[in-house]
């Protein structure tokens, strides 16, 4: 289920695209119907212009616009809404496309009728993905995990809430406070250790229950922030700096959701479709360079030709990365023996002249081809074109806990460490870089890094 919930916005925008496809053959035959004949000859010339603008000018606005949301707390009446503006965008572009292009000249009926189409269509996708989340999240399937901050009568109402509509798909692994209450999920232990409780546990949210006037609030928030967990505030009038903000309105009560990251649903949606469209592009472009680095790493020592490895990726989940061998096959096992010779400070190790690089692996390194694999992950979704690398669990394991925030956003192929430099920067600069780029987050800036990456690909500066 969670591999589901990765690609949810990748499935909600093809079922819309196909949505789009359907719904133009229903408002034809709702058009010829009502008019007592064809607006126009079925798959002729005038039918395939007309699907093509009304396919671009939705296509267009879904992907701009679409939001494809877990549907925890948001209600259905959003959902409608949604469909509702996004549809009147949509009609606004084809009318203006069709104004431009004078030669195809469209019904009002069938524009209508295919607004109308693709409103209730579009909705009853959405409304039909919710029935199914809701029942499989009452199953125990795609739940998140929540930590209770304070033990207010909002704490205690919201545990109703929780245990009363299963289908939020939330857990509570338990709750903070500075005294244990008899309550029937377990304490985890005072708010003064706050910071070491999340970093153990690693929640997908924490629930704030204190008092705006409660010291603890900001240092939890704070906490949070650090480590790149959402937080929801059991409203009481406060306002923060975080990010970004989402009010949640429930059964009994309302909430605020909070993000330490600078991302929204659509910015998130247009970066994983370039994703998937570079990555695309990029494999087929390279296949031919694929199969010839197999070869030579298959010529020289007769070992894999790629090496797949455990990282750690997008909120502490781990996923197995790719790239092509460049080293001994047993080199894993001769890595104690060379911990004393690291050059990197912190928890990395990187070495100049490492004796486990094959000849062809000092080649592959030297030009960063050993790395070109990790388009798989990129399309696969476990990484991103653009964002902080993905270390390895022991590296994490040594994180401060201000390092632990770059598992706040997906790991990347390339971000600002490779064009500052890589392996000639230490390990504190190394994370001050991967913060900045969390905290300044743009689609521009990903376009900025992926084109500062070539030049500084060739150059081979810090790469070993």
């Amino acid at each position: 289920m969670n591999h589901l919930a990765r690609y949810r916005k990748t499935l909600g925008f093809l079922t819309d695209l196909i949505t789009m496809v359907a719904g133009y053959y229903v408002a034809y035959w709702l058009t010829s119907v009502f008019d007592g004949h064809a607006t126009f000859a079925y798959m002729h010339a005038r039918f395939l212009q007309t699907e093509m603008l009304c396919f671009v000018s939705w296509t267009l606005t879904v992907a701009i616009y679409a939001e494809y949301p877990s549907r925890r707390n948001a209600g259905i009446a959003r959902d409608l809404l949604k469909v509702v503006s996004m549809n009147l965008w949509a009609v606004l572009i084809f009318s203006v496309s069709t104004f431009i292009l004078k030669e195809i000249s469209v019904s009002r009926l069938f524009v209508f009728s295919y607004v109308l189409t693709e409103v209730i269509l579009m909705f009853l996708n959405r409304y039909f993905v919710r029935l199914v989340l809701y029942l499989l999240r009452q199953y125990g399937w795609d739940s998140r995990t929540r930590v209770l901050v304070g033990v207010s009568q909002h704490a205690l109402r919201y545990l109703e809430e929780v245990a009363e509509n299963k289908q939020f798909g939330l857990q509570l692994v338990g709750y903070v406070a500075d005294a244990e209450h008899e309550w029937d999920i377990p304490y985890l232990g005072s708010i003064s250790h706050i910071e070491s409780i999340l970093s153990q546990l690693t929640p997908d949210g924490v629930v704030i229950a204190l008092k705006i006037s409660d010291p603890n609030t900001e240092r939890v928030i704070s906490a949070c922030e650090v480590l790149g967990i959402s937080v929801e505030l059991l409203l009481d009038g406060l306002s923060s700096k975080i990010a970004s903000s989402t009010v949640h309105h429930g059964a009994r009560i309302s909430s605020l959701a909070l993000s330490a990251i600078p991302h929204t649903p659509t910015s998130l949606l247009v970066k994983r479709i370039t994703d998937i469209g570079i990555s695309v592009l990029a494999i087929l472009l390279l296949s031919p360079l694929f199969l010839f680095v197999a070869i030579a790493i298959r010529i020289e020592d007769g070992g894999p030709v790629f090496f797949v490895q455990e990282r750690v990726g997008l909120k502490n989940r781990k996923f197995q990365m790719f790239k092509f061998r460049s080293m001994r096959v047993d080199a894993e096992g001769l890595k104690p023996s060379l911990l004393h010779m690291n050059e990197m400070s912190g928890p990395v190790f990187k070495l100049t002249d490492d004796p486990r690089v094959t000849r062809v692996g000092a080649m592959l390194r030297q030009t960063s081809i050993d790395e070109l694999p990790q388009l798989f992950n990129v399309l696969l979704g476990s990484m991103s074109l653009v964002g902080p690398r993905p270390p390895l669990p022991s590296e994490v394991a040594l994180y401060d806990d201000m390092h632990r925030r770059r598992l706040s956003v997906k790991p990347g192929l390339t971000c600002l460490w490779q064009i500052a430099g890589r392996n000639d920067i230490d390990f504190d600069r190394w994370m001050e870089l991967d913060l900045a780029y969390i905290d300044n987050w743009s689609y521009l800036n990903d376009v900025k890094i992926m084109f500062r990456t070539i030049p500084a690909v060739l150059r081979r500066h810090g790469a070993r």
